[in-house]
């Protein structure tokens, strides 16, 4: 077991000329494993295949949908103490604080501090997650193929080729919906869902997307020594300490609550779309998308971890927030596997940049900080082969080898296929399906048509352990933008007229002084004040300027904005050439304007 402890951590890992005192070293790993018998990570078996999203499996139904949620269940119900168990892999990401596969660390990481090892706020984010959901998708196959064996022999091949093709389903939560639908999908949010087992008999059981049942909770391993205060009623380590399943939103007192998860979420939609948009079309660097560790120049585009945290705050209260018990929740699978998908598609549309070396800002079990990270550091704890061989960045650059695809890439597009199937994605506004492939194109612009025009965004830069939880560290924290008045209560402010867009930080066990970069693209609000006659383009950046506001937030509850301290808003702008074809994205051009500093 991990040393539970809390001791100093030394931030002074470089020199005072700021050179690293080490590199990555495999060396200083401790492992007591015998060689040839670490368990290999080598993914689904079979082919590859894509991994589908979660409402497209189900609307497919049939023998594979099925299959996925008898082989989901029956891996949850796992022995909690094998090595593939759904809950010992779930607790690599973060609690409980115990080796993996015998990889013990480095001699700091044991210990100094209680941490898993999932390198946030790292360079290795991105990366780190590939054989990580390798590893989830390789046992959930498994599962599925011995499940398979079990049906008669009228359905058996039938089966079989099912659990041969199941990969792991993705969420994707910025997909352009009607306000009717829910924005966590139906059959993730049910408790009860319908299976036919391999013997004929159909059946309701609990529904393995909706909560992962603790056998037995163990608070010697899991507790809220994980979970960073809240604020307000229940309070996250009460919830850690207490349910002994998974829970989203809400309370202690309450439970659950995916009706306010979804309104949060459906709040932040808009946003969330313009700002993975950017992140695709406007190109940036690997390193600079794939996570929000400073390292050269700052992504003030965005990068897909910042953009992945707005998702796990907006399930405050629950497990999904504290990135030590996230894992648990089955829906943490379905929202990385949207976050590598994402990753991905950057990697399709720019393959000529990839992971630099960058020096750790945090610790974690394997990492210490100042340790220079590049894309031959190994992702621990995960071997490739029983030698002991680690993935590394480099072994994980390519989805296909490891067993999978996704719809978008199946067939090798080319750039500008890609680009138009972007554009349908996630262009435009948030409240309607977006037809996937248009019967007519206007390729060519008109000679009437603007050549360009002036994008404003509210930049934010915001401490990632600026909120103190009460355990040495920081709090999952959000800072709320608006246009216009706001209101007096937090529960009212993501459903009022004014309100824009969030960004989130997920906090971190260990103090630093580490600051994200994130924007929030004001176009939509501003185009709906000028059609509501408040301003004009000619005068939007006064307009902006005296009614751009923000406030801070957990969940429903306020933060004050004297408990965190070094946040900055700002207004900024930047000049956009307009695409002259659907197959290919407009361009932000000239750098960005700075127009002064948002007052709350």
């Amino acid at each position: 077991m991990r040393v539970t402890h809390i001791a100093a951590v030394s931030l002074l890992a470089v020199t005072s000329y700021g050179s690293p005192l080490f590199t990555s070293d495999d060396s200083r790993l401790v492992t007591r494993q015998v060689p040839g018998s670490y368990y290999a990570v080598t993914g689904a078996t079979g082919g590859v295949f894509p991994r589908l999203e979660i409402r497209e499996l189900q609307k497919k139904g049939g023998e594979m949908w099925n299959l996925f949620l008898l082989a989901l269940a029956e891996f949850q119900a796992m022995d909690q103490t094998i090595i593939d168990s759904y809950y010992q892999i779930a607790g690599i990401h973060g609690m409980p604080w115990a080796s993996w596969d015998g990889v013990e660390g480095t001699t700091e990481g044991k210990n100094d501090w209680n941490r898993g090892y999932c390198p946030h706020a790292q360079v290795l984010f991105g990366t780190w997650h590939r054989p990580y959901l390798v590893l989830f998708e390789q046992k959930l196959q498994s599962v599925a193929k011995a499940i398979a064996n079990r049906f008669p022999t009228a359905s058996k091949a039938t089966y079989q080729d099912a659990a041969t093709k199941l990969r792991i389903p993705f969420w994707d939560w910025a997909k352009a919906i009607p306000t009717t639908e829910p924005m966590i999908p139906e059959v993730v949010s049910a408790e009860k869902v319908q299976v036919t087992f391999p013997n004929g008999t159909s059946a309701q059981i609990g529904n393995p997307l909706f909560q992962y049942n603790f056998h037995p909770l163990d608070n010697t391993q899991i507790n809220g020594t994980g979970c960073p205060a809240g604020r307000g009623e229940g309070g996250r380590p009460i919830i850690c300490d207490t349910y002994n399943h998974t829970i989203r939103g809400g309370t202690y007192e309450s439970g659950g609550d995916t009706v306010g998860v979804n309104t949060r979420l459906r709040a932040d939609l808009q946003s969330n779309r313009a700002s993975l948009y950017a992140i695709l079309s406007q190109y940036q660097t690997f390193t600079q998308v794939a996570a929000n560790s400073f390292c050269g120049e700052a992504a003030r585009v965005g990068n897909l971890e910042t953009l992945h945290n707005n998702i796990h705050a907006d399930f405050t209260p629950g497990h999904m927030t504290p990135p030590a018990v996230a894992a648990f929740d089955p829906i943490f699978w379905l929202h990385h596997a949207n976050v590598d998908r994402h990753l991905a598609i950057h990697q399709a549309l720019y393959p000529n940049t990839y992971l630099t070396s960058c020096a750790a800002e945090f610790p974690t079990y394997t990492i210490e900080i100042g340790e220079i990270l590049d894309a031959n550091s190994a992702l621990t704890p995960f071997h490739k082969n029983a030698a002991g061989d680690f993935w590394t960045s480099a072994a994980a650059r390519e989805i296909r080898t490891q067993g999978y695809t996704y719809p978008e890439l199946a067939n090798n597009p080319s750039n500008a296929t890609l680009v138009k199937t972007i554009k349908d994605l996630y262009s435009g506004p948030a409240d309607v399906p977006v037809t996937a492939t248009k019967t007519v194109r206007n390729t060519k612009r008109q000679g009437s048509e603007p050549t360009e025009k002036e994008l404003y965004l509210a930049e934010i830069k915001l401490p990632t352990c600026g909120l103190d939880d009460g355990q040495g560290g920081g709090a999952p924290y959000s800072v709320l933008i608006f246009l216009g008045d706001v209101g007096n209560d937090a529960k009212d402010w993501i459903t009022s007229d004014s309100f824009v867009g969030a960004t989130s930080t997920l906090g971190a066990m260990i103090p630093s002084d580490q600051v994200t970069t994130a924007t929030i693209d004001l176009s939509f609000a501003l185009e709906k004040a000028i059609a509501g006659g408040l301003t004009s383009a000619e005068k939007a950046k006064e307009y902006l300027k005296a009614n751009l506001h923000y406030r801070l937030a957990i969940g429903e509850v306020e933060i004050p904005k004297k408990e965190v301290a070094n946040l900055n808003v700002g207004l900024i702008s930047t000049k956009v050439e307009i695409a002259q074809s659907d197959d290919e994205f407009d361009r932000w051009v000239g750098g960005f304007m700075e127009h002064g500093t948002v007052e709350a």
